[in-house]
C-alpha cells in the first residue's frame, strides 16, 4: 500500500487534536470506466466517513451502498492512504489529520437509485453518479480544476490516486 503524507504546515503529529478517517472506492467496471460522484458542486470517488464501530472495509461497503445502492465485494485492502496534516484547520485554531483510505472495487452493477440512502445534504444538493472512462479521467480532473468545478485539493488528490491506480493496473495486465 502506498502512503502519502502531506504536512505543509509542519504539524507536530503528537499535537493532533482531531483525526478524521474516510474510505473511498475506485469502482471500476468491465469497460474500464470509473463511477464518479458529483455532489455539493464537486466531484469525488464514492465513499465517506469511517465509523469507529466498523472496520475500514465495513465502512466502505456501507458508504458504497448508501451512495450507489451497490452491494460491493472488496477483493483486497486499501491500495493507497493519504494523510493530510493541518495546523489551523479551516481557521478553527485546531490541528487536524485527515486520513483517506482508497480501495479498488471491480463491479459491473450500475447504481441502484432505489437502494441508495443519501444524507440530507446529499439529497438537498446536486448529488448524481456517472461513469468516466479511466483513460479520460486525468484530463477530466485537470479541466475541472481549471474551470473551478472541482476544488483544487480534491482534484489534486484524485489525480494522485489515479496515478497510483494506473501503475498498479498496468502491472496486473
Amino acid at each position: 500500500m502506498k502512503k502519502v503524507i502531506i504536512n505543509e504546515d509542519n504539524v507536530n503529529i503528537m499535537n493532533i487534536e482531531n483525526t478524521v478517517i474516510r474510505v473511498k472506492a475506485l469502482i471500476v467496471n468491465e469497460k474500464d470506466e470509473l463511477l464518479i460522484v458529483h455532489n455539493n458542486y464537486t466531484y469525488q470517488f464514492p465513499g465517506g466517513h469511517w465509523r469507529p464501530s466498523e472496520s475500514l472495509e465495513e465502512s466502505l461497503k456501507r458508504e458504497i451502498k448508501e451512495e450507489t445502492g451497490i452491494d460491493s465485494t472488496l477483493e483486497n485492502g486499501p491500495f493507497m492512504v493519504i494523510e493530510e496534516y493541518y495546523d489551523n484547520y479551516l481557521d478553527t485554531g485546531k490541528t487536524r489529520c485527515n486520513k483517506m483510505y482508497y480501495y479498488i472495487v471491480h463491479c459491473n452493477d450500475g447504481p441502484r437509485v432505489e437502494e441508495m440512502s443519501l444524507s440530507e445534504l446529499e439529497r438537498e444538493t446536486d448529488f448524481n453518479l456517472f461513469y468516466i472512462p479511466i483513460k479520460d479521467m486525468e484530463q477530466f480532473l485537470k479541466e475541472s480544476m481549471a474551470n473551478n468545478t472541482i476544488e483544487e485539493i480534491i482534484g489534486t488528490e484524485m489525480l494522485s490516486v489515479m496515478q497510483e491506480y494506473k501503475e498498479k493496473h498496468v502491472r496486473r495486465k
